[in-house]
This record gives C-alpha cells, sequence and structure tokens, in this order.
C-alpha cells in the first residue's frame, strides 16, 4: 500500500505542476484530479481542457514523455502499475481531423508557353509523420517513390515507402487521393484518420501531367502553431523538378539523367512569365473537428 500511495503522490503532484494544453478553445489547463487503485492499475481522472486527450508519463523528469495508451475522449485513463514511481500528465486537443483543398490554377492563362494537350494532376498520394522522416526534399535526391509518381503519376511506391516509415515509428498514416482532370478545377481530400500531435507533419504530391517529372507538393508541412493546430493553411504550391528525366517540354521523350540529380524548385520555363515565376495552385488544409 505504501508503494500504492506513493505513486498517487507524484500522479497528485505532476497532474498540479506540469499537466498542460495544447488546443485550440480550451479555456483551462487540464489538471488531474484523482486516482484509485484497483488491482495493481490505477485509474486516473483529469478536468478542463478539450478531447481528445493523451495521458502521458515518464520515470525522470531527464527522460522523454511517452504515451500511455491511446487518445481518449473521455477524462480518465488506466494505467498499469509496474514501479515504484512514475510522473504524470495530460496533453489536451491531442488529435485534429483534416481536410485538404487542392485548387490547381495551372492553365493557358497562366503559363501560356508551350501549354500541353489534356493537362491534368496524378492522385494525392503522402503521409502524415514527424521529423525523423521525411519523403521529399529540396536539394536532395528523390526516393524511387518520388520517381515514379512525378514521371508517371504512380503511388504505389512511395506508399510502400510511407508503410515503412509508418512500421519504424516515424510515419503516422497514408494519404492517397483522387487527381485532377482537367486543370484547372479542384479537389478535395480528407484525411482517413485524425492527426496527433506526435506526427503534426503532412508531405503531400501530385505529378504535373503531361511532363517528364515535373511535380507540385508539400514537404513536412507542420500544422501545428504556436502549441495549437492550425484551423486553416494555405500552402502555395510552386513547380519542382525531381531530377529523374532530362525532359525540357511537357511532352519530350523519356530522357533518364544519369547520374539522378536533386529535387529543385522552377526557376525557369514552365513558371517563368513574364519575369514572375507563377505557382501552379495551392493546398488549404482545414481542420474539421
Amino acid at each position: 500500500m505504501n508503494k500504492l500511495k506513493h505513486l498517487a503522490a507524484l500522479i497528485a503532484s505532476c497532474g498540479a505542476s506540469l499537466s498542460i494544453a495544447l488546443g485550440n478553445d480550451a479555456p483551462l489547463a487540464p489538471s488531474i484530479t484523482g486516482i484509485v487503485f484497483s488491482n495493481n492499475q490505477a485509474v486516473v481522472t483529469w478536468a478542463n481542457g478539450r478531447p481528445t486527450y493523451q495521458l502521458q508519463s515518464c520515470l525522470d523528469f531527464t527522460e522523454a514523455w511517452f504515451n500511455v495508451g491511446s487518445p481518449v475522449t473521455n477524462n480518465s485513463a488506466v494505467v498499469p502499475i509496474t514501479g515504484t514511481q512514475a510522473f504524470f500528465r495530460v496533453i489536451s486537443d491531442f488529435t485534429a481531423q483534416y481536410q485538404v483543398v487542392f485548387n490547381a490554377t495551372w492553365s493557358q492563362a497562366t503559363h501560356p508557353m508551350d501549354w500541353p494537350a489534356n493537362p491534368h494532376f496524378s492522385g494525392l498520394v503522402g503521409a502524415t509523420h514527424n521529423d525523423t522522416v521525411h519523403f521529399v526534399r529540396l536539394g536532395e535526391t528523390a526516393s524511387e517513390g518520388i520517381r515514379l509518381m512525378a514521371e508517371l503519376g504512380q503511388k504505389a511506391q512511395l506508399l510502400s515507402e510511407v508503410a515503412s516509415a509508418i512500421a519504424n515509428g516515424s510515419g503516422h498514416f497514408q494519404l492517397s487521393g483522387s487527381g485532377l482532370n482537367p486543370s484547372p478545377g479542384s479537389v478535395s481530400l480528407l484525411f482517413p484518420q485524425p492527426m496527433r500531435r506526435d506526427f503534426p507533419l503532412v508531405t503531400l504530391v501530385s505529378m504535373i501531367a503531361p511532363s517528364p517529372d515535373w511535380f507540385v507538393g508539400v514537404d513536412s508541412l507542420n500544422l501545428v502553431e504556436d502549441g495549437q493546430w492550425v484551423a486553416n493553411k494555405v500552402a502555395t504550391l510552386y513547380g519542382m523538378d525531381a531530377g529523374t528525366d532530362s525532359g525540357v517540354t511537357y511532352t519530350s521523350p523519356d530522357q533518364v539523367t544519369v547520374p539522378r540529380g536533386i529535387v529543385t524548385q522552377f526557376d525557369g520555363f514552365p513558371a517563368l512569365v513574364n519575369g514572375v515565376i507563377v505557382p501552379f495552385g495551392t493546398f488549404t488544409f482545414t481542420r474539421l473537428d
């Protein structure tokens, strides 16, 4: 019983001094209010904050906090008692549901030079993840998944790369949505599940088609700013070259780049119009809950 009382004291102390709120519209930070013991487990309760909640723990303040169980919408969580001491905190507003709208502005009016027949964009593909991984980056060599997306509009290899990241704990879930045909136009993608604070980044791409290896997208866009989920965020989409095909026009025959180059942002054709680099559209991310 002394062991349990010691644990209870630590939980209560941490609840008063360390529990924090990181959410929109949460009037008060969540605060641990009680603990009840039964059969080598404890039920921790708290008040205030905004759902969803994530109970976290650490054994020492020099160590990283880790999640205890999954996010919950109610104000309690069951904690197995496995040691003599532990510190706990509650993170408020831990998850958020998002939708993205791809508004493609690419048109003969915006990019008149060498305007192709059947202008369109391939299906949206990407991931939510943390900062221990990225799937595409300016100045780096494109992965095979990015190459196949940028050259052929294919998703499978990039989704496989995302699946590997999910398996090793750096990715959360895959994103896969419709393409857009013809351009200009718009298409939306509802995220298949809520995002989590431990995976706050979004990578999302789409092929500019037809093209040798050109695409648009965002790399590791953070949807948490100043400790809060953004309600609405607009990302301007400038054209990029995957560095895998040396074609110079929309309909150039395949010319494999050897050795493979790096991902670059357009600074000339087809984006330079009257001395200005013209974007191909926007992604607008909107929080729904």
